[in-house]
């Protein structure tokens, strides 16, 4: 009897596609859970999971399924992986990144600023 070797599940591997932080923008856009999300489309937690998380290939069946859920269209969903609609979340993160590595002097002036809003 010949036995198969296991192939690398691709669950295993990680690869971040800016399709996956797009899907995972959508979800939180709406306020859905991973949980959630999977009981309304009718897939498992963890297919939607992996999708957002780059441990799953991205079928235009399986993105149409989730866009359906959240309120998108698929042209909406290209614009945004192509650049043409910004996402406010990346902004936030840059930001957020900026400030950690800032000295205690100039967060202070930044604050200063930032109030004046």
């Amino acid at each position: 009897m010949e036995v198969k070797k296991n192939k690398k599940r691709r669950t295993a591997l990680r690869v971040m596609t800016k399709k996956a932080q797009v899907l995972k923008f959508l979800r939180e856009s709406r306020g859905l859970s991973i949980r959630k999300a999977s009981q309304l489309s009718g897939l498992s937690s963890a297919k939607v999971s992996h999708a957002e998380n780059g441990r799953r290939d991205l079928t235009p069946d399986f993105i149409l399924k989730l866009l359906e859920i959240y309120g998108y269209s698929y042209a909406q969903f290209s614009e945004i992986c192509e650049g043409k609609i910004e996402v406010p979340e990346h902004l936030r993160s840059e930001c957020t990144e900026i400030i950690k590595r800032l000295s205690l002097e100039k967060l202070r002036s930044i604050k200063t600023i930032l109030q004046s809003f």
